[in-house]
């Protein structure tokens, strides 16, 4: 009398085009953050030189200490954006790029809180990075749980003296 076992098993399906798509939008967009940062945010100057108090206040005011600047903050989130790519998921890819889309929102409600209500191409393209970084994270592949994968046939073993029982129907 045979028996047959079912193993089930959960399996990721490998998309070698997502995978991809998703290492070049993720790349692109930390690039367009770290880019951007370098770039002039508002009033002609740089977000590596804006202080970090701009996302908060209206106080626009320079610094020389990248550590304490918006350019910085957005540096520190494209690299965050790269080290996500380790990951299969893309949780931490879209993290990134919600955090670089507040990081141009609260810097936008200041700019416009202010007298001078100009927005220049860096701020821009730390949006779009933002933007692009959800989109690729959400490039993941699907993992299907609990499909069979295998179904093994083996013989039952009934000891000498022992009766057969009776579910052969």
């Amino acid at each position: 009398m045979a028996l047959h076992t079912v193993h089930r098993t959960g399996y990721t399906a490998a998309r070698p085009g997502l995978e991809a798509g998703r290492l070049i939008l993720t790349l692109l967009g930390a690039a367009g953050l770290i880019v951007g940062a370098f770039l002039n945010w508002s009033r002609n100057t740089a977000a590596t030189s804006l202080t970090d108090r701009s996302l908060f206040q209206n106080d626009f005011t320079t610094r020389t200490d990248i550590v304490k600047t918006v350019g910085g903050i957005a540096i520190l989130i494209g690299i965050l954006a790269v080290i996500g790519l380790i990951d299969r998921t893309g949780w931490l890819s879209r993290l990134a790029g919600a955090l670089g889309i507040v990081l141009f929102v609260l810097f936008t409600v200041e700019v416009y809180r202010s007298a001078d209500h100009s927005l220049q191409a860096g701020a821009w393209l730390a949006l779009a990075g933002g933007v692009v970084l959800i989109i690729g994270g959400m490039l993941t592949p699907r993992t299907s749980d609990e499909l069979p994968t295998v179904v093994e046939e083996r013989e039952r073993y009934v000891a000498p003296g022992d009766q057969m029982p009776d579910d052969r129907l």
